[in-house]
């Protein structure tokens, strides 16, 4: 019997409809994993499998019975944190996806955190503990000051900012224990931002046959960071802590120097997680914060970014990473087309910015609606996003 060739793709949502159009387009079915049956991406599906994207025993018992009708040519996600599922999957069908080990590394923190701190790259001072006491004491240990975060989650679910050792309690440590899967919480240094400039960026690089080549860099905006935009004075976020993101500029623009550390540093995270040892093309996003001892890492992970950057502002510029890592998810070799046709931004002089509409008093960056904002002026970008969002013109598809 002839079976129809399939991509598989992992989670449905909005960030993920480019990503379910291209598969089409490309001529493939499109398998989706989604716990959501009522996700964007399910009315392009031809097998949607209700099942959490994290699940990764679930996914692969769901791999024979797919395989009777689907020749599965690739398994793939974007702005999705389940590249730890893609990974295992995809071993299992003999595909091109990146060494469940790396994933596995990216997607718990405290084994990232002391993957780089063995190769000597600067990280904060972290533990993992597993109650309030063990928190307690390492914090002390701090001076009384430290960040809680969840072991293995993203979106700054179970983020905390102690600055005070009596702001530790059972209801703050079980938020970040809730947010995760181990039973843990990961406490950190408290890093300190840089002043004159926008101290965090996500970084996306292509490792391809253990080379690493620079696709983008986008500046993350916070509250603090609406200080250096004299014309955006907005109350819309006055509510929002600190620490939730409120949207990005694409691209970032910092000195020369300030891109040659991140470079280094990004470059030398990917040889301690064993990129230059992966076949073929990978992604490999990092997060980042410029302090005053120089860039460190917040977080690294082998996917395209979330918040409408992949799927938003670049393709906003006139780049197309999605259409890019799904060829590369199906073996093809990163050459000169390849790099042209998807990985090279066609509007490089333009500016786009997303915003996010936040509920009020949010601790995390869930239930956000994103808007986009473009122009050849930087500040007017955002702008241009801002205007969108208070007259709720949020982003659902850029090709749409």
């Amino acid at each position: 019997m002839r079976k129809d060739k399939a991509i598989w793709l992992f989670a449905g949502g909005d960030m993920q409809e480019i990503s379910a159009r291209k598969i089409i387009e490309l001529g493939y079915k499109l398998i989706i994993t989604d716990m959501n049956p009522n996700c964007t991406c399910a009315k392009y599906a031809d097998e949607l499998i209700k099942m959490d994207t994290f699940d990764i025993k679930g996914n692969i018992k769901a791999v024979e019975r797919l395989q009777k009708k689907y020749q599965i040519k690739a398994v793939f996600t974007a702005a999705a944190d389940c590249h730890e599922t893609v990974a295992h999957v995809g071993k299992l069908l003999k595909l091109h996806t990146i060494s469940p080990k790396i994933s596995h590394a990216c997607r718990y923190k405290h084994i990232s955190r002391k993957t780089l701190s063995d190769s000597g790259i600067p990280q904060p001072k972290f533990r993992n503990v597993g109650s309030l006491d063990e928190a307690r004491i390492f914090i002390q240990g701090l001076g009384g000051q430290a960040v809680l975060k969840s072991t293995n989650n993203s979106g700054s679910r179970g983020f905390s900012v102690i600055k005070d050792i009596d702001e530790l309690n059972h209801e703050v440590f079980e938020r970040a224990v809730s947010a995760g899967t181990t039973g843990q919480v990961i406490v950190e240094e408290t890093l300190h931002p840089v002043e004159n400039e926008i101290a965090e960026q996500s970084i996306e690089t292509v490792w391809y046959n253990g080379k690493m080549y620079w696709l983008n860099w986008v500046d993350r905006l916070f509250r603090k960071d609406f200080l250096f935009f004299d014309s955006l004075n907005t109350s819309i976020y006055s509510d929002i802590v600190w620490g939730v993101e409120l949207g990005h500029i694409n691209p970032a623009i910092h000195s020369y120097n300030t891109k040659k550390e991140i470079f280094d540093i990004v470059y030398r995270t990917g040889l301690a997680i064993g990129m230059n040892k992966e076949k073929g093309g990978h992604i490999l996003k990092a997060d980042i914060m410029l302090t005053p001892k120089g860039p460190y890492i917040l977080e690294i992970t082998p996917r395209l970014s979330g918040g409408w950057d992949s799927s938003g502002s670049t393709p906003a510029r006139g780049a197309d990473f999605i259409g890019g890592v799904i060829n590369l998810s199906l073996g093809k070799k990163l050459d000169i087309d390849l790099w042209h046709n998807h990985f090279e931004y066609k509007n490089q002089n333009l500016f786009a910015s997303v915003l996010a509409q936040i509920i009020p008093g949010a601790k995390d960056c869930i239930g956000r609606k994103f808007a986009l904002g473009s122009d050849f002026q930087r500040e007017q970008s955002i702008q241009n996003a801002l205007n969108n969002l208070l007259e709720g013109k949020y982003v659902i598809s850029v090709e749409q």
